[in-house]
């Protein structure tokens, strides 16, 4: 966990939410590496990985390092409805990363693989958060813990991208952006 984008939630003024408003911190969870994410999850065959990791290094050719700067608090959640996110959304640098997802979008679609989003929405996901069917409002989980946070990550520093990452089950591939 990154110190300077993962700041201890402050279970003190959680806790001290409305009761409306309160949830079980248990089922919260810091993400162990943050990251703007650039595919929906996917699933490639074994034998189709090291390719697309090929083909990935080359089309990312010729993309240099950049920074991305973050904004507001904002809540997530995932396309089966069982996970919440508590993210940073990137505020500046967006067509920088813009430029990323257009080569990694023409890349999945090669492999037959969902291109992101039609309008994504770059953030970096800090929380996470267990929801059960009944916690149908993600946004009060956001606002307790998004208040709990903000003074802390408020004011987060650019951060400068210089890789990407593939994952692929327990196989980790960092591609650097050229200098």
């Amino acid at each position: 966990c990154m110190d300077a984008i993962c700041p201890r939630l402050d279970e003190n003024r959680a806790s001290n939410a409305k009761s409306a408003d309160v949830f079980d911190l248990e089922k919260v969870r810091t993400i162990e590496e943050p990251h703007i994410s650039l595919t929906r999850p996917f699933y490639l065959p074994e034998h189709q990985i090291a390719g697309f990791v090929r083909e990935l290094e080359a089309c990312l050719g010729g993309l240099g390092p950049f920074a991305v700067g973050f904004g507001q608090i904002s809540t997530y959640v995932n396309e089966r409805q069982d996970r919440g996110f508590v993210a940073v959304d990137v505020d500046c640098g967006e067509e920088s990363v813009r430029r990323v997802l257009d080569r990694v979008d023409r890349l999945m679609g090669k492999f037959g693989q969902r291109k992101f989003f039609r309008v994504p929405r770059f953030h970096i996901s800090l929380l996470s958060v267990d929801l059960a069917p009944a916690d149908s409002e993600m946004s009060k989980v956001g606002a307790t813990l998004g208040a709990a946070m903000g003074e802390e990550i408020a004011h987060l520093a650019a951060m400068r991208i210089d890789e990407v990452e593939c994952i692929f089950g327990n196989k980790k591939f960092s591609l650097g952006l050229d200098e």
